[in-house]
């Protein structure tokens, strides 16, 4: 036998051996505990939402402090598990600081206890099972209205967005994508004795577009005008959706509401005896979306104190507010500050008014 015939046949034995190996491994059973698996490799993970049913949500409570959601019709799969809860305004504003986090009951109900809020201002609820978004519906309470534009009879809104509202209170746009039932004509209803309209008594001013809807009436009934079709387009085809805005922008200057919680800063009183000043800020909870009007009682012991105390005489006659405010005695040392100017009629949530009232001796 040559050196060639003899590496050839070498060869084709080693390659006869490799393929006997792998024939007894294929037929050989497999054993779980002969795999060398390490525990951190291994990982499972939800890919799935917890249930893609809709579940309901309503206030536990009315008013202006109210302080609990109902959440109803929770699916068995969200029970027990961790979620979260946010409400947020008709135009998505939320109404909270944070997100309010809260273990399901193991029931279909769980009573949620959140921060403070006015039922009629909440235009929907976010529920967060894990990482997922639970689809949930907001019922108002019987006898509200949710926000000051609402949808007609057989009409649907998409989600509402507000624009241009000033801080003077005196201007907004509205636009709601509306959708309705085939053959209903459809309808948005501006409730005016409602911010941002502040009591606006005409729908006059109101620009809507596109060019075929107008106000049915500029005439408000019960504080309402409604903006419909024009003729040819007062109903729409099925599943058909049409953006519809409403601006003015010369609304009524907001007014004090005695129903909002207003709240007074006093700071330290700034300057001598002949002449000081006392820092003071306004805030307001309740309406995140709009601004309000505002007015506030300020007592000007401290800085008649502060004055006395550096030798001097102070004479409330002299009593002025520096700035677009104006001043009212109201007796015993107290003073009523006001707006007067664009630049401070409004105050909102998240828009404190600073001002300062100063005194001569």
């Amino acid at each position: 036998m040559t050196a060639i015939v003899r590496r050839r046949t070498l060869a084709l034995a080693a390659l006869g051996l490799v393929v006997l190996a792998v024939v007894v491994l294929a037929l050989r059973p497999a054993s779980a505990a002969r795999l060398p698996l390490t525990g951190a490799q291994i990982m499972t993970a939800r890919a799935a939402p917890c249930s893609s049913a809709s579940i309901g949500a309503a206030a536990g409570g009315t008013g202006t402090g109210s302080t609990q959601v109902v959440l109803t019709g929770v699916p068995e799969g969200c029970r027990g598990r961790a979620a979260t809860v946010r409400l947020f305004a008709a135009d998505g504003t939320a109404l909270a600081a944070a997100d309010t986090a809260v273990t399901l009951a193991a029931t279909t109900s769980t009573t949620v206890t959140v921060p403070a809020y006015t039922p009629a201002r909440v235009g929907g609820v976010a529920v967060t099972v894990g990482t997922w978004s639970l689809p949930t519906t907001w019922t108002a309470p019987s006898g509200s209205v949710a926000g000051p534009v609402t949808p007609g009879a057989g009409t649907a809104f998409g989600p509402v967005t507000w624009s241009q509202v000033a801080s003077s209170g005196t201007q907004a746009c509205v636009s709601v994508p509306v959708s309705a039932a085939p053959g209903t004509p459809w309808r948005v209803d501006l409730h005016l004795d409602q911010r941002p309209f502040n009591g606006l008594t005409s729908g006059a001013g109101f620009v809507v577009s596109p060019w075929w809807a107008r106000l049915a009436s500029t005439t408000p009934v019960a504080g309402v005008v409604s903006v419909v079709g024009g003729p040819g387009y007062e109903t729409l085809a099925a599943g058909q959706s049409v953006t519809v805005t409403a601006c003015h922008y010369d609304l009524p200057v907001p007014a004090y509401d005695p129903a909002l919680a207003y709240s007074q800063t006093i700071g330290t009183p700034t300057g001598s005896g002949a002449y000081a000043c006392l820092p003071v800020t306004v805030g307001v909870a309740g309406t995140p979306q709009f601004f309000a009007g505002w007015r506030t009682d300020v007592d000007l012991a401290p800085l008649v104190a502060w004055m006395t105390a550096r030798g001097g005489a102070p004479d409330l006659r002299t009593v002025s507010v520096p700035g677009s405010f104006a001043a009212e005695s109201r007796g015993a040392g107290v003073v009523r500050v006001t707006p007067t100017g664009w630049d401070t009629w409004g105050v909102r949530d998240d828009t404190a008014r600073a001002f300062q009232v100063c005194v001569r001796s």
